[in-house]
């Protein structure tokens, strides 16, 4: 009776054991499979939102002309507009900011909502007339004030030993600078001095302390017309 008694606690003992190990096994199982499941979702979610296109471009202004414009033309902040565009599609140069058109002109015809790029613009004061080309000239190592930049207004004068500095072409309207390359609007008797100026000295800016200043008289003469008189 004793022998039946202790064989059966010990069969419930063990039938306790089995079945905790069982849930164990279960409680283990789910654990690893929720783990993994979760793992799969986000990696869905991630793939999902990718090819769906959720991450999104940021928007930045651009400006962009009202209505067609022609070359030369004045601008003002009214002539233009800002709209937003995803930074991927900005071309590159483009203007964010309409306080840039202030003082400047067009160098090119613009249409009608056609986006404004940094190269279609130079500064009001430099006009051109018909017989005008784009020039640069590349001056010395400290010829050019730090002052000087683009839309400033110089006289180019010549550097002699033992000779007055003479005015080689005045009030000149500086389009663009690269450290010491500056580039100009001149007419061919400008382009004409500069060139044989430069031949005969070191050429140097002098910088006007406001626009409105009265123009320099030129009193360079190149060489050959020196030896005609």
């Amino acid at each position: 009776m004793v022998y039946i008694k202790k064989s059966k606690a010990h069969a419930i003992r063990r039938a306790a054991f089995v079945s905790v190990c069982m849930l164990c096994t279960v409680t283990a199982s789910y654990s690893a499979y929720t783990l993994y499941n979760g793992r799969l979702s986000k990696k869905a979610l991630d793939s999902l939102n990718g090819s769906a296109g959720i991450t999104q471009s940021r928007y930045m202004p651009v400006v962009r002309a009202k209505f067609n414009m022609r070359q030369g033309e004045l601008l003002d902040s009214g002539k233009a507009e800002l709209i937003e565009v995803p930074d991927d599609l900005i071309p590159s140069g483009a203007i964010t900011s309409l306080s840039k058109l202030n003082n400047m002109r067009l160098r090119r015809e613009i249409a009608e909502k056609e986006f404004l790029n940094n190269i279609d613009l130079m500064p009001e004061s430099a006009v051109y007339e018909e017989g005008d080309r784009l020039i640069e000239h590349n001056f010395a190592e400290g010829a050019v004030p730090a002052a000087v930049a683009e839309g400033s207004i110089i006289d180019i004068k010549l550097f002699m030993k033992g000779g007055e500095d003479s005015i080689v072409v005045s009030k000149a309207a500086v389009i663009s600078r690269n450290s010491n390359l500056l580039s100009f609007y001149m007419n061919e008797t400008e382009q004409e001095y500069i060139k044989e100026a430069a031949s005969e000295g070191m050429l140097f800016a002098v910088k006007y302390v406001d626009n409105l200043q009265e123009a320099s008289e030129v009193t360079y003469a190149p060489s050959y017309d020196k030896e005609r008189k």
